[in-house]
């Protein structure tokens, strides 16, 4: 038996003014159809107006719909299609597998992502854009569900946006998309602008031999453990007072008193979580009110460092356990978490976050993260978790009044 096709999308498209919405609408009323779905667009005063119609309780026939639609049309002066539908068709048509693309760019931007698109089979269904502060992003809607899979889209727009240094972030279309309620910050080169380490070690005197501890670590000849500990080894002796003055004087990245004070006005909740020290995070805590600090702990005794450290290392694993067990403890799914960081030692606390966001990063978080920021532009994370200039300027007005 054929199925009827009794559902009538109604695409009407021209130039944009006051009350055409409202004019087919009227119609749509006066035969007694149902609107099921409605969808408008409009662009320097053209229009795009999607309407899908419910017809099989039409007071009047299909045909006198139609003709009163194009007659209306012709009047207005704009273009009207149609094209028949089944529930079934309809059905498979709303079976799709929706991205939200967010990018900050111009033409060269739009060109280079878009092709990248069309290569791996992505249909963009809907394009948007917004003016922050001075700079424009593009938000585009996109079906995958003719790409070859969402590993490879993503990793070859994360390649992208480093070869053409642009901020971007793909986050499934779903409920938890704005509706972020956590956000983890890693510390050194991400929140603070240095390696605190370095400069220990710089006080130290021993800069040259923790460099090269360090840069077999970064071979993999040494684990993070291994290597944190024979680093902190070397930094035995080591004053408070010159603890201090390192901490007086960490270069805080740009945009992080603004970025920390929006988000905890709107009410999210903050977590530092560092390889570093406790010595630091606890200050950046107090600081900016987070919510929780994670470091290592240096061990102190007669006003110096003793060259070793208490309690568990917060390595890789370590970051990605308190991910789990804070979220957990406050209630938060993971896909309402973000987590922000720089390096390897980040990877699997972004990849388990909702939105992972590679900070300054090099191709190693590439399959981790879902979004990529350049240096020095931290605020972008606000454009990507949804929150409208509006919030940003009552946000930081506040912190003014304060």
């Amino acid at each position: 038996m054929k199925e009827d096709k009794n559902l009538l999308m109604v695409i009407i498209s021209g130039h944009d003014r006051p009350g055409i919405t409202a004019t087919f609408s009227r119609i749509l009323y006066e035969h007694g159809i149902e609107v099921v779905d409605i969808e408008q667009a409009s662009l320097q005063n053209l229009l795009g107006l999607y309407l899908l119609l419910d017809m099989s309780h039409a007071k009047n026939s299909t045909d006198s719909v139609i003709k009163d639609l194009l007659f209306e049309a012709s009047r207005l002066k704009v273009t009207l299609n149609f094209k028949f539908f089944s529930p079934k068709e309809v059905k498979l048509l709303n079976q799709k597998s929706l991205y939200v693309l967010t990018y900050f760019g111009g033409t060269m931007a739009l060109a280079e992502l878009s092709q990248i698109l069309g290569e791996e089979g992505v249909n963009i269904e809907v394009i948007s854009s917004l003016a922050h502060q001075g700079l424009r992003s593009v938000e585009m809607i996109l079906n995958i569900n003719g790409s070859a899979g969402l590993t490879r889209l993503k990793q070859r727009i994360m390649v992208k946006s480093r070869e053409i240094g642009i901020d971007l972030a793909l986050q499934k279309m779903e409920a938890y998309r704005k509706n972020k309620r956590m956000v983890f910050f890693d510390m050194d080169s991400t929140l603070v602008d240095m390696e605190i380490i370095d400069e220990m070690a710089r006080g130290a005197g021993v800069y040259r031999e923790v460099a090269r501890i360090t840069e077999k670590a970064l071979r993999g000849d040494l684990d993070f453990e291994e290597a944190l500990r024979q680093r902190v080894a070397m930094l035995k002796g080591l004053s408070v007072g010159e603890l201090t003055e390192i901490r007086d004087h960490m270069k805080i990245s740009p945009g992080v008193d603004e970025l920390l004070t929006t988000l905890k006005r709107l009410g999210y909740k903050l977590c530092l979580i560092t390889g570093g020290f406790d010595f630091f995070a606890d200050y950046l805590k107090t600081k900016y009110g987070f919510d929780f600090a994670f470091a290592n702990r240096l061990e102190i005794k007669n006003g110096a460092l003793t060259g070793r450290i208490s309690g568990r290392i917060v390595d890789a694993a370590e970051k990605a356990r308190v991910v789990n067990q804070i979220s957990l403890e406050q209630g938060i799914l993971l896909d309402q978490t973000v987590v922000v960081g720089d390096g390897a030692n980040d990877a699997l606390m972004l990849g388990q976050a909702g939105l992972g966001i590679a900070y300054n990063a090099n191709t190693k978080l590439d399959q981790a993260a879902h979004g990529a920021l350049g240096k020095s532009r931290l605020m972008n994370i606000l454009h990507f978790l949804g929150i409208t200039e509006e919030d940003i300027r009552e946000a930081l007005a506040g912190l003014t009044k304060d």
